[in-house]
C-alpha cells in the first residue's frame, strides 16, 4: 500500500466558496494552506497579494467547512459489514429470512454472521427465535446482531455449541430470553451475547487491518477527516499502530480502548501524546447499561411495556467509577455509554466524584445520553461533561420510544436543547454501523427531529431541536473540543490542520430535505486532496 503524499510545501490558495465559521458562512474570504496547515484566512485580494506564487484552487461556490469529525463510531464493525449478511431496514421477519437465505446461497462455509435486524420495525414487534433460523441454517451456527449491537439472534446450533440450556444462568449484566418452559429462545441481551460471540474465530491480522481500512475509507467518503473509534480491542490497537507506522491511515483516529482492565492499565502507563497525529489513544470506553430497543437500557423506574424489568447494568457502576477515575488521573478520557435515565445519573454521579480529585486535561464524556431527567440534563454543563449524542438515533427510534417510557417520562428522551441551554458541550456522531454514518442525515435529524419521511409531524419533542449552526458546530468544533483540541482541529483558523470539506451548496441555506441529499464535493486531509468515491 503506497504511502500518502506529504502536504505541499508551497502555498495553496483556496477561493470561491463561503468559509464556514462559528458564526456562520463568510463571503469573499479565502484560505491559504502550507505544509498541511492553514496559513491564513482573509480576503481573497489580500491573500492573493501576499502569496502571488500560490497555487490557486478556485471552487465554484458552495461552502468550505472544517473536515467533519465522527464523534462516535465502531470502525471495525463498519468495515466488517460487507463481510456479513446485512439485515438493516428489513421490514419483517420473512424479509430478514429472505436476506439470510440469499446470503447463505453464496457464502456456504463457516459461521453465518449478520447485523442490523430490528424487531421494532416489524408489525408484531416480537423478537425472532432460534427456530426461525434453524430451517435455513441446519447445523451451521448463526450469530446475527441486532441493529444496536446489544442483542444477538442465534440458532439452535449456536446455542448448543455454547452449552446454553434451561439451567444456564443469566450472566452478570446480561439476559437469556426464554419461553414459557424456560428454554432459550435464541435472543441474548448484552453480556449474554458473549456466551456465543466468544466462540466465533477471531480475524487474522490481515483481515483485521482490512476491516479497519474499509471502515475508515467509508467514513472518509462521507466527508469525515477524523473519527473517535469507541471500544478498540487489543488486536485492533496493534493493527492501528501498524497502519499508522506505515502511513496508511486514510483519516485521523482517536482510539478509545475497550474496558479491558489489563489492556487499560498497560496503555495508560504511557503519557498521552500532546501533538496531533494520525493515530492517538484518547481514552477508555465504558459500558454502564444496554440499549433501549432491546430493553437493556437501565431506567429509574420499570419499562412501561415490560414492568418486570428496569433494564441491565452491563457493568456495575462501582467498577466503572474505579476505572474511570484511573483513566482521568492518567491524563486520558473516560467515555461512558449511558442510555437510560438511571445509567446517566450513575455516570454523572461517578464522574462528579472523580472530578473532585482533579478535572484532568480532557473533559469526561457520556456516550448517547438518550434518556435523561431534566435535573440530570442540567448537570452536564455544570460538571463540564461532554454530551456525545447521535441525532439519528432519535429519528430511528421515535415510533417505539413512547411505548418503552410511557407518557410520564417521555420528555426525558434525547434532550439536546436542554444540554445546549445548560452549557454542555455537544459532540455529534452516528454510532456506525448501528446507524448510517451519513452526517447530512444526522444534521437534518438534529434540527427537525423527524425521519426522512417527515415523521412524526412537527418533530419528536420539537422543543429539543437544534439550529443548523449548532448542529454543524457539534460535528466540527464541538467534536474537536471534546477531544481536547480547540485550536488545531475542527476549525478554519490560522494554525489549524488543513482538514477541509467542500460541499457544492450553501449549507446554511438548504432545506432539511435538500440537506439530507447533500454529498461531499471535495476533501482534503492534512492539506492533501483525497479522492471521494460515491
Amino acid at each position: 500500500m503506497p504511502l500518502p503524499p506529504p502536504p505541499p510545501a508551497s502555498v495553496q490558495l483556496i477561493t470561491g466558496a463561503d468559509i464556514w465559521t462559528a458564526q456562520g458562512p463568510l463571503h469573499g474570504q479565502a484560505l491559504a494552506l502550507r505544509k498541511g496547515k492553514i496559513l491564513a484566512v482573509g480576503a481573497v485580494e489580500t491573500l492573493a497579494k501576499a502569496h502571488p506564487k500560490a497555487t490557486r484552487i478556485d471552487l465554484p461556490g458552495g461552502t468550505l467547512l472544517p473536515g467533519l469529525i465522527e464523534g462516535h463510531a465502531h470502525v471495525g464493525g463498519l468495515g466488517a459489514l460487507a463481510r456479513k449478511v446485512d439485515l438493516t431496514g428489513a421490514a419483517s421477519l420473512p424479509a430478514a429470512l429472505d436476506r439470510i437465505k440469499a446470503w447463505t446461497a453464496t457464502h456456504a462455509q463457516g459461521w453465518l454472521l449478520g447485523r442490523g435486524w430490528d424487531q421494532n420495525r416489524w408489525a408484531t414487534k416480537a423478537f425472532p427465535r432460534a427456530h426461525d433460523l434453524d430451517v435455513l441454517t441446519g447445523t451451521r451456527p448463526a450469530f446475527l446482531q441486532r441493529v444496536d449491537g446489544h442483542a444477538a439472534w442465534v440458532n439452535s446450533a449456536a446455542l448448543a455449541m455454547a452449552g446454553i440450556g434451561p439451567k444456564t444462568p443469566d450472566p452478570e449484566g446480561g439476559r437469556i430470553l426464554r419461553d414459557e418452559f424456560g428454554r432459550a429462545t435464541g435472543i441474548l441481551l448484552d453480556n449474554a451475547v458473549d456466551l456465543v460471540q466468544k466462540l466465533i474465530p477471531e480475524p487474522g491480522r490481515a483481515e483485521l487491518e482490512a476491516r479497519l481500512k474499509a471502515g475508515l475509507e467509508a467514513l472518509r467518503t462521507q466527508g469525515f477527516t477524523a473519527v473517535a473509534d469507541m471500544g478498540v480491542t487489543g488486536p485492533e490497537l496493534a493493527a492501528y499502530r501498524r497502519m499508522a507506522a506505515a502511513g496508511t491511515l486514510p483519516i485521523r483516529v482517536f482510539a478509545y480502548l475497550s474496558h479491558d482492565h489489563r489492556l487499560m492499565l498497560r496503555e495508560l502507563k504511557q503519557p498521552r501524546p500532546k501533538n496531533l497525529s494520525f493515530f492517538q489513544v484518547q481514552g477508555v470506553k465504558f459500558y454502564l447499561d444496554g440499549a433501549l430497543g432491546s430493553r437493556g437500557a437501565r431506567l429509574l423506574a420499570p419499562y412501561a411495556d415490560e414492568p418486570a424489568t428496569r433494564g441491565l447494568w452491563v457493568t456495575e457502576p462501582a467498577k466503572v467509577a474505579l476505572d474511570a477515575a484511573i483513566t482521568m488521573k492518567a491524563g486520558y478520557q473516560p467515555a461512558i455509554h449511558a442510555i437510560g435515565d438511571a445509567a446517566n445519573r450513575a455516570a454523572l454521579d461517578l464522574l462528579a466524584q472523580a472530578m473532585k480529585k482533579g478535572r484532568g486535561a480532557l473533559p469526561p464524556r457520556i456516550e448517547h445520553a438518550q434518556i435523561v431527567t431534566a435535573e440530570d440534563a442540567a448537570r452536564f454543563g455544570r460538571l463540564g461533561v461532554v454530551a456525545s449524542v447521535q441525532p439519528v438515533h432519535c429519528t430511528s427510534d421515535h415510533s417505539w420510544t413512547p411505548a418503552r417510557l410511557g407518557p410520564e417520562r417521555l420528555n426525558e428522551a434525547f434532550p439536546w436543547r436542554s444540554f445546549e441551554n445548560g452549557g454542555a458541550l455537544l459532540a455529534f456522531g452516528s454510532d456506525a454501523p448501528v446507524e448510517d454514518p451519513n452526517p447530512f442525515i444526522s444534521l437534518a435529524a438534529a434540527e427537525t427531529r423527524q425521519d426522512p419521511d417527515g415523521n412524526p409531524p412537527g418533530g419528536f419533542l420539537p422543543a429539543q431541536r437544534l439550529t443548523r449552526l449548532e448542529a454543524v458546530r457539534a460535528y466540527t468544533a464541538g467534536n474537536a473540543a471534546a477531544l481536547g483540541r480547540t485550536k488545531d482541529l475542527g476549525t478554519l483558523q490560522k494554525g489549524a490542520v488543513a482538514d477541509l470539506l467542500w460541499v457544492q451548496a450553501p449549507i446554511g441555506d438548504l432545506t432539511p430535505e435538500a440537506l439530507r441529499k447533500l454529498r461531499p464535493g471535495r476533501l482534503w486531509v492534512n492539506g492533501v486532496e483525497v479522492p471521494l468515491a460515491h
